[in-house]
């Protein structure tokens, strides 16, 4: 699974993008814009969008350096499904 496939994903990023409500999804474009700048954390690792990421995900930061980063997982995910693009795929452990 890539980096954009595994966020695009996720049912919910508790993330508020600027000039939108709290908790809105950021869209594809911007997941995109923030992997090829390195603004997410998956594992100790800032992947671009189409890097291959391992499972289970035990941390997944957004942000991170910045003042206000935000921390989603601290634990691990794991990926149990046989299509990568499946939502219900991954779920944490």
């Amino acid at each position: 699974m890539t980096a954009i496939e595994f966020l695009k994903s996720l049912p919910f990023l508790p993330i508020s993008v600027e000039g939108r409500i709290p908790f809105h999804r950021p869209s594809n474009s911007e997941l995109k814009r923030w992997l090829e700048k390195g603004s997410v954390d998956i594992n100790h690792v800032r992947p671009k969008p189409h890097d291959k990421i391992e499972f289970p995900i035990c941390k997944l930061q957004f942000f991170p350096g910045a003042k206000r980063q935000t921390t989603v997982v601290d634990d691990c995910w794991e990926f149990d499904g046989k299509d990568p693009t499946d939502r219900d795929a991954c779920r944490y452990k």
